[in-house]
């Protein structure tokens, strides 16, 4: 039977995690340059939080302005070319009321279908019990882009009444320039892609035009939608929640895309790695004084390698 004297085995074991530790330190304070390389390299070449993607995400966000009146005169143009008040789209129902950029290639895809999927799961019906009205921020999209997007979103919902609550407007800088300023949607152009640095979420209205709750991110929990048109039905505005905007990625507006936010990945991967190995190490010691109890310092040597708790206490009665 293979034996080895405990001690040495519990030094070593320790000399090896300090090594396994040492080796993760220096992946992470690798991956760490790499990610500030990223930050401060092409086609930046400035110090972290001086970039001008750093400048640009200090002027893009969504400001709750609860309670606020939405401007029902703007006038914007709706599926067909026509001009029309916004006004028009507000009767005894509530409004859910989405910023987007028809064109936009990633996030505001995703937010059309992260409530495409939300609206599914609830039995509130678009154009029964609420209506959803799609704002383009875009001064230069078309009425045929809305029109297209309507066909598209109205298709996929797959409920009768779709096609009179559904809503896909576009406008003329002065009308977007209300409604962003009295939602509180700060967005900024990037000649370099020719896209909008934004944020993402859902607003939504009660039937007399004041906003009442904000919905914040891609993915919408199916209560919550509920329950905000439900309070809005009856004129009842909501509190401020917390911004959740896109935790583990950000956007990239010099370059159109959105990278994983490398530094918060590995503070959350070396806490969870000191954890791990602190919780080990906890474990042997425990077993080293389990043992040392069991058993005097001179029989040590001669227990059997990887012995279990059971086969321990055996060995000490016998």
């Amino acid at each position: 039977m293979t034996t080895v004297d405990r001690p040495t085995l519990t030094a070593c074991a320790i000399v090896s995690l300090r090594l396994v530790l040492a080796m993760i330190m220096s992946l992470l304070i690798d991956s760490t340059a790499f990610a500030q390389r990223f930050t401060t390299g092409s086609p930046y070449r400035t110090p972290a939080g001086q970039s001008p993607t750093a400048e640009l995400l200090r002027d893009i966000g969504i400001e709750q302005q609860l309670d606020s009146q939405l401007p029902l005169d703007a006038v914007f143009h709706d599926e067909m070319g026509r001009r029309v008040p916004l006004g028009e789209f507000f009767d005894h129902r509530p409004v859910v009321i989405a910023l987007v950029q028809y064109r936009c290639p990633m996030l505001c895809s995703q937010v059309l279908n992260g409530f495409l999927k939300t609206s599914q799961a609830v039995p509130l019906e678009i154009g029964r019990d609420y209506q959803f009205i799609a704002i383009s921020f875009d001064a230069r999209e078309s009425s045929d882009l809305a029109a297209e997007k309507k066909k598209q979103y109205s298709r996929a919902y797959r409920r009768s009444g779709a096609a009179n609550g559904m809503h896909f407007l576009t406008g003329d800088q002065d009308a977007i320039d209300r409604i962003t300023r009295v939602i509180g949607f700060r967005y900024r152009y990037v000649e370099r892609t020719d896209q909008f640095a934004h944020a993402s979420g859902l607003m939504i209205a009660t039937p007399k035009g004041r906003l009442s709750r904000y919905m914040y991110g891609i993915d919408f929990a199916p209560q919550d939608l509920r329950w905000g048109l439900e309070e809005s039905a009856i004129q009842r505005i909501g509190s401020r929640v917390d911004q959740i905007l896109l935790l583990c990625y950000h956007y990239d507006p010099l370059t159109g895309k959105y990278g994983l936010a490398i530094s918060n990945l590995l503070r959350i991967a070396g806490g969870l790695t000191i954890f791990g190995l602190g919780t080990y190490l906890a474990f042997m010691f425990r077993n080293e004084r389990r043992r040392s109890k069991l058993f005097p310092a001179e029989n040590r040597a001669i227990l059997p390698m990887g012995a279990s708790d059971s086969t321990l206490k055996e060995l000490s009665q016998s």
